[in-house]
């Protein structure tokens, strides 16, 4: 794995079982609160060592102004032989201040590095509410629809539905290679990741330098990074998830 394709799979975005939510604010009748979704340190962590390895990522605090943390993630690049360091942090919280100022700086760094930057452009959503303690919690009936919401975000942010259960049936290919030597061609492939079972996605970029995330059947082996497309023919789709492209034909400029 390159590092192109290191930072790309850690900027994927987390499934709706890994993100948690918490209130914001509260209408004053204490009704509803306005829900925005956070990270998980734990799925930070889990997605670190998916990626770059537990042997190959560290971090590092340090008190900042008596009242906030700083927290340094550090990759190592062994193109350079050298620790890569990226810094954020974060005040204290009103509960547990120290561990939580650790987990928040935590994660703003792992932002830092793309991990889950897309929640930054999500919007918060007025939820019903009830007491517990001296706060408020979601209800529970609340989470499906959170969950919804959150899958549709992901769809509008990545242009991709982002449920294994609806990702669309790709129909098999059909594909033969141009033995051109010096072909011309329409796409080359930046990266590629399953989706589901049966299909996987592929970002292009074309000669312009404009980038198409497109489906296509996992079973087209074919294709690698690097490949390069011609008569490409790409269809654009509408699911529950929102619009998404498929590539219906190509042949493979050799």
């Amino acid at each position: 794995m390159n590092y192109e394709e290191m930072i790309q799979k850690l900027r994927e975005p987390f499934s709706s079982k890994e993100i948690d939510w918490k209130i914001q604010v509260v209408t004053q009748d204490k009704l509803k609160g306005l829900a925005v979704v956070y990270m998980d340190a734990r799925a930070v962590q889990k997605r670190l060592d998916e990626v770059v390895g537990a042997f190959n990522w560290k971090n590092v605090y340090s008190l900042w102004h008596d009242n906030s943390q700083i927290c340094g993630i550090s990759i190592f690049n062994t193109e350079r032989n050298e620790w890569v360091t990226k810094f954020d942090g974060a005040e204290n919280s009103d509960i547990e201040p120290i561990k939580g100022g650790l987990s928040d700086s935590f994660k703003r760094a792992a932002s830092m590095w793309g991990i889950g930057r897309y929640m930054y452009e999500m919007d918060g959503i007025w939820v019903e509410i009830e007491p517990r303690g001296k706060s408020f919690v979601i209800k529970q009936n609340q989470y499906s629809r959170l969950e919804k919401e959150y899958n549709t975000a992901v769809s509008r942010i990545f242009a991709l539905p982002s449920q294994p259960q609806n990702t669309p049936v790709i129909q098999e290919t059909k594909a033969n290679t141009v033995n051109t030597a010096k072909a011309p061609y329409d796409y080359e492939v930046r990266s590629i990741r399953l989706s589901g079972k049966s299909s996987q996605v592929l970002e292009l970029i074309d000669n312009s330098g404009s980038v198409v995330k497109a489906y296509i059947r996992a079973a087209d082996q074919s294709i690698k990074v690097g490949t390069h497309l011609c008569n490409v023919c790409i269809e654009k789709k509408k699911n529950s998830y929102g619009e998404y492209h498929l590539i219906s034909a190509y042949q493979i400029a050799a």
